[in-house]
């Protein structure tokens, strides 16, 4: 008589359930790049989430509280505040969020930290130097703006510093592959504290207290505190080799030569986001600007998928083009952009078949008007998910130029078409002009990406590499 003599099972492990063992084959060991990914794009897509709820439901309390002529105010004032923090960054976040990661892949420490220190010192330098800049126009041609929006400015101005140290500080902590944590102070903590500080405002000081210019003060003291979290953030995920401070080693010329181009393309970005909101300023009522900035907020919600998985993908990118690796790069690329149309579409169908119901219910009968553009938008953000991670691929694998090259043709196109358009048609002239802009760079860009590394980038693969390889 036999007996067998094998271990029968027993403990915790004996008794996983099957959904749960199938989960962990999903997502594989913790260490290697499938879970890395799968973990990560798990994490991002939950914290983008979260961040798109909060700036939702800010957008929601502050148009409603401010009513279209205020909210209208806060929103010409942060497009400028915006437009003035372009030369104070000089396309550094995506800069250290790059250099970073080829740092850490050849462990080159006194790098890192020099890129870290360097960077810094830039901002606070240019973001000086922009202020006083500011300020001296303010009081030479304040008088030319009425009481409320020049209040409003006065305090905006001090965001410009706080937004660009804490995109370096986020960009370091990407770079480092610390996906979550990069993104938790300006996409989770900055709206969060503000949203809180406005609802403190309201509930317990006298009606009428949050104005525009109250609201900006709060934005203010809301990304100075998501500042400071960020920077204890990064302190504790810096490396081990950071803590014992090497020397630190400046790549200077370098690291300039290729800042340049991307902060081009940042600005020009900026310029391509805010320039509806600006034109219709000059040339409209703040009312009309605060239906507009609605639409468009509501429109971004399409893109929370992209944006997710460009903030995961990014130093990956980087990585395996540095190892030439294009297998696996091409992998990781169709894979982003599937996830990314999937999670486009729907937002999409949803906001062309009953924004105006949707748009009612959250802000009020008299955002109703901002339907139309919202459809408008919504078409043309659909189209910049569907072409995938161009504009970061492009970044990532040191083409930045070509990244540069689209967005401003793009840039001028949406700057040429906003000038004829909005007097026209006003708010509908605005979006059309947008959407327009949203497919010429992404065409420009997708041809760019496949012309310099051969890489496809949208989930559906187009006749686009038939195109190409004859060029």
């Amino acid at each position: 008589m036999t007996t067998d003599s094998s271990p029968t099972p027993t403990g915790p492990a004996s008794r996983a359930h099957p959904l749960t063992t199938r989960l962990a084959a999903l997502l594989g060991p913790a260490s290697s790049l499938r879970g890395r990914l799968i973990r990560g794009g798990l994490g991002s897509v939950a914290l983008k989430l979260g961040s798109t709820a909060l700036g939702f439901l800010l957008v929601m309390l502050l148009a409603r509280t401010l009513g279209p002529e205020g909210y209208g105010v806060y929103a010409f004032v942060f497009a400028i505040v915006s437009l003035l923090a372009i030369p104070t960054q000089l396309g550094l976040p995506q800069l250290v969020v790059r250099e970073t990661a080829k740092a850490q892949a050849a462990e080159q420490w006194g790098l890192m930290r020099g890129l870290w220190r360097w960077s810094t010192l830039v901002v606070w330098l240019f973001s000086t130097a922009v202020l006083g800049l500011a300020f001296a126009g303010l009081w030479l041609f304040g008088d030319r703006l009425d009481d409320l929006t020049r209040a409003t400015l006065v305090v905006g101005l001090l965001l410009i510093p706080l937004i660009a140290l804490g995109n370096l500080r986020g960009a370091a902590l990407r770079g480092l592959r610390h996906v979550v944590a990069g993104q938790l102070p300006e996409h989770i903590f900055r709206p969060g504290l503000l949203l809180g500080l406005c609802l403190i405002v309201i509930l317990i000081l006298p009606a009428q207290t949050l104005t525009a210019s109250t609201a900006m003060g709060l934005h203010a003291l809301a990304s100075a505190m998501a500042f400071g979290l960020g920077a204890w953030l990064l302190w504790r995920s810096r490396p081990v080799e950071l803590a014992h401070r090497p020397i630190s080693v400046y790549a200077a010329r370098d690291w300039t030569v290729s800042a340049w181009p991307l902060a081009l393309t940042a600005g020009l970005q900026v310029i391509n986001a805010q320039i509806g909101v600006l034109l219709l300023g000059l040339f409209t009522t703040h009312e009309e600007v605060g239906i507009y900035k609605v639409a468009v907020s509501v429109a971004m919600l399409i893109t929370f998928g992209l944006t997710a998985v460009n903030m995961v993908a990014m130093p990956y990118f980087a990585r395996f083009y540095a190892q030439g690796d294009r297998v696996r790069l091409q992998r990781l690329v169709t894979q982003s952009a599937r996830a990314i149309l999937a999670l486009a579409v729907p937002v999409t169908l949803i906001f062309v078949l009953f924004g105006e119901m949707l748009l009612v219910l959250a802000f009020g009968s008299e955002y109703a008007a901002a339907y139309t553009p919202l459809a408008i938008l919504a078409i043309g953000q659909l189209v910049n998910a569907g072409m995938g991670s161009v504009g970061v691929l492009l970044n990532m694998t040191g083409h930045e130029r070509d990244t540069m090259r689209g967005v401003a043709v793009a840039a001028a196109a949406n700057v040429l078409l906003s000038v004829v358009m909005i007097p026209l048609f006003g708010v509908i002239g605005a979006a059309a002009a947008t959407a327009s802009t949203l497919f010429i760079w992404n065409v420009l860009l997708r041809r760019a990406v496949w012309r310099r590394i051969q890489i496809e980038t949208v989930a559906i693969d187009l006749p686009l590499r038939a195109r190409s390889g004859d060029q």
